[in-house]
């Protein structure tokens, strides 16, 4: 009896079960199913790897080569799809704008810690999901500075002083929150409200940018495909300049992200960015995360800087970017 069969059969079967979602990860423009495999793309890479490189050892000449082909050709591709985002050397704006996205958490109950942050971090434009009533009741308070008066060009000439955030528009989602768009500079005309997302003209040193704020549902069981369908004639009537940002439920390389990218005429800001961390959602894999932030940009603008900070109460992570326009 070959003594090898035993390990073979097992190492397959291991092989067989990473490579299976793997594969059809790539084919997710076929069923909303494998948009959800795509997810774990990078972890799936991480655990197959070893997996080749032990069957290569345990075969011998043709297959051996067969395997490490494949070991050479997905550590490759691993290594660029992890790729940090790249400040363009030709940057050539004159102005910029300060951005931040961040899904808040229906959950969260350290918004104190998120309105400290943005106080000492002042943003132009702040996108959210998951804005409960209790949220909102604290970021309203960030319209007007307290007691603090100043002149105003309406009878009785005289008015509250604007605060940090003056305009604010929200959108209700479903049970776990609002989207909603902050801002520092006005809105041209009133939000419009969609299935998820959240749209508003904001203008800026005399300049109108198109904003969108959105939250798109979970692919494969839940109804992802469906909202972006309804989405994307949306976002083929929306002029530039535009700026779309949120929590996608989906990676960079989905189906989904790409549909929107191409309908909005827009481009997925590069590098990867681990915005969620899934403690709560698998508590046996704490260190496990996904990068499913996103910012999605017309060609009229450029990243100066783009990077992730400090948990702020929330299991997703802020995204910080400086925006020239």
């Amino acid at each position: 009896m070959n003594t090898k069969r035993p390990i073979f059969i097992f190492f397959y079967i291991i092989l067989f079960g990473i490579a299976t979602p793997l594969i059809l990860g790539f084919l997710n423009f076929l069923h909303p199913l494998f948009d959800s495999f795509s997810h774990f793309r990078i972890h799936l890479l991480w655990m197959v790897l070893p997996i080749l490189l032990v069957l290569s050892l345990l075969h011998e000449k043709v297959y051996r080569a067969i395997y490490l082909t494949l070991l050479v050709g997905f550590s490759i591709y691993l290594y660029f799809i992890s790729q940090p985002f790249q400040p363009n050397s030709a940057y050539s704006k004159t102005k910029t704008f300060k951005h931040m996205q961040f899904n808040l958490n229906f959950r969260n109950q350290k918004m104190d810690k998120f309105i400290n942050f943005i106080k000492k971090n002042p943003m132009d434009i702040i996108t959210l999901q998951e804005v409960t009533d209790e949220h909102k009741e604290k970021l309203e308070k960030l319209k007007v500075d307290g007691l603090a008066l100043e002149l105003s060009k309406d009878f009785p000439f005289i008015a509250q002083k604007k605060g940090a955030y003056p305009y604010q528009a929200y959108c209700n989602f479903r049970a776990v929150g609002a989207v909603a768009i902050l801002s520092k500079h006005p809105f041209e005309t009133e939000a419009v409200c969609l299935d998820g997302a959240i749209w508003a003209k904001v203008i800026v040193d005399k300049k109108p940018i198109n904003v969108l704020s959105t939250h798109l549902y979970w692919p494969y069981p839940h109804q992802q495909s469906q909202q972006v369908e309804q989405l994307l004639p949306i976002l083929e009537g929306i002029p530039s300049p535009l700026l779309i940002s949120g929590d996608f439920n989906a990676v960079a390389w989905s189906h989904a992200v790409k549909q929107i990218a191409h309908a909005s005429r827009t481009h997925i800001v590069d590098g990867l960015r681990w915005s969620i961390e899934l403690k709560t959602q698998l508590p046996l894999l704490p260190f496990m995360k996904l990068p499913i932030d996103h910012l999605l940009l017309s060609d009229e603008f450029e990243v100066k800087s783009i990077k992730v900070e400090e948990g702020l109460g929330s299991d997703h992570l802020p995204i910080v970017s400086e925006i020239g326009y």
